[in-house]
């Protein structure tokens, strides 16, 4: 490997197709219970409501993955600007993960599937809780661990 090539280079290409991998197949999830629930003659039956919990899982875990793939880079980036790592930002895009996830809780509602709505909405606030004891903890003592000097004016 020459000495100019970053050492994690090739982990970084990798992380990237992942992600957007990932952020394909939470579109493709999320637009599959879109379509599922308006296309369905009968939502209110078992058969249906299992299918359509089955996807909202495999939707949230994608999403926590996706959400650990993006913040997994930080590790092994040594210059990150400091705006990157403020905390700040960082929290905007997990309340816009965690509200993308609500969302399906919100179609179920929407169509009147109750049950199903506070099965997911748990299922939810448990992806939730462990995204913010894995990934937003180890951002949160990635970004305190490093010391940003001000640039001098």
């Amino acid at each position: 490997m020459s000495e100019d090539k970053n050492s994690y280079a090739q982990y970084f290409e990798h992380n990237s197709v992942i992600v957007g991998v990932l952020s394909l197949f939470c579109g493709f999830l999320f637009t599959s219970i879109t379509i599922l629930l308006t296309s369905l003659q009968d939502k209110t039956g078992t058969f249906a409501q299992a299918i359509l919990l089955f996807l909202t899982l495999i939707f949230y875990f994608s999403l926590y993955v996706l959400l650990d793939n993006l913040e997994m880079a930080f590790h092994y980036i040594e210059n990150i600007p400091p705006l990157t790592l403020k905390i700040r930002p960082f929290f905007n895009l997990l309340l816009i993960f965690y509200l993308f996830g609500t969302s399906t809780v919100l179609l179920f509602l929407l169509f009147g599937l109750e049950y199903l709505a506070t099965i997911s909405a748990a299922l939810w606030a448990i992806i939730v809780v462990l995204s913010i004891n894995s990934t937003a903890k180890r951002f949160y003592k990635q970004s305190v661990k490093r010391y940003w000097k001000k640039p001098s004016t």
